[in-house]
């Protein structure tokens, strides 16, 4: 894919017509997926690839150890909690290290935002971030989109109300990066305490959830990170079943039966209702399945970029030393 980023930090390191190409890749690979017979394995070597997951996860980390593993290439699950990181080492020198292993591509989940954008001039290897702190989840809005796409919705004429705690949502921000683009009006809501500071022009907010599924054509329901506030942060988490919560009955009320979205996990009985979880209208665990699909493409057009500025170079014969 051309000038496809060696580092995908952001939503923004993409521009239109990559996603689209994403998407397209995507359900090439999903059209292979009923017996994976005949599915291109387009490398010339078998590439290595690694996750490394300093924050817990399931879905993400599950999803894109599948799609590697699909694509034929080699997997590692390289575990930070007992590596040299653990030791002092930089992440840098432990990404380093991976390169000079033969490690062509590591999945990143970390806890520290902005973390991997120090990256971005001179790749140690080739990175995905997997989520890092409350800044980005690439990866996440990119298979939301393209399940949005498959469901059918309409870039242009979709409303698009995100409820929950928006304020330390990594895939809230990505989200907003990445479906104005394509026409996608957005409304954001929640309780103050969860509404970001400053959002980009032309996104809407409001405290007041029935009037975001009003205006809605469809919904995405986060999870409330309650470990992420502190003190009178967290006033709101009792009241917030009652508040923002959203179950079947409050969408037949309104005659609203809209598609909903979830990234996971869902927190059931406080953001989703276990009757919504389990109807037609939910469409969280599609996104599960799309999202093998939309990271193998991912995988294939970062792999294919043809970056020759990768790590460090590594001379194997003899050498003559001086200053």
């Amino acid at each position: 894919m051309h000038k496809f980023p060696s580092v995908l930090e952001s939503i923004q390191d993409l521009n239109k017509s990559q996603i689209h190409g994403l998407v397209a890749l995507a359900r090439k690979f999903k059209g292979y997926a009923k017996d994976w017979q005949g599915l291109p394995v387009p490398f010339i070597k078998t590439p290595i690839i690694a996750t490394s997951f300093l924050e817990n996860s399931t879905r993400t980390k599950h999803s894109f150890a599948i799609a590697i593993e699909k694509m034929g290439a080699t997997y590692i699950d390289f575990n930070a909690e007992k590596s040299s990181l653990k030791k002092g080492e930089s992440l840098e020198q432990t990404l380093l290290t991976l390169y000079a292993q033969g490690v062509d591509l590591c999945i990143i989940r970390t806890s520290v935002s902005h973390q991997l954008a120090q990256f971005k001039e001179n790749p140690p290897l080739k990175i995905i971030n997997g989520g890092d702190g409350t800044h980005q989840h690439p990866t996440q809005a990119l298979l939301d989109f393209f399940t949005m796409v498959e469901a059918g919705l309409v870039p242009e004429e979709t409303t698009l109300a995100i409820i929950g705690d928006l304020y330390h949502s990594r895939v809230g921000s990505s989200l907003i990066d990445l479906l104005p683009q394509f026409g996608i009006k957005v409304i954001l809501c929640g309780p103050k305490e969860c509404l970001p500071k400053e959002v980009p022009a032309g996104i809407e907010m409001t405290e007041n959830r029935d009037e975001a599924i009003e205006k809605a054509s469809a919904l995405y329901l986060l999870r409330i990170q309650k470990e992420r506030h502190q003190g009178v942060e967290a006033a709101y988490y009792d009241t917030y079943p009652k508040n923002y919560g959203v179950n079947m009955n409050l969408l037949k009320k309104m005659n609203k039966p809209l598609p909903i979205f979830h990234p996971g996990p869902a927190n059931i009985g406080l953001e989703i209702s276990e009757d919504l979880i389990k109807s037609d209208l939910y469409l969280g665990h599609l996104q599960v399945r799309n999202s093998i699909f939309m990271r193998m493409a991912i995988i294939q057009a970062i792999l294919q970029n043809k970056d020759k500025t990768i790590g460090i170079p590594l001379n194997d014969g003899p050498r003559t030393f001086t200053f």
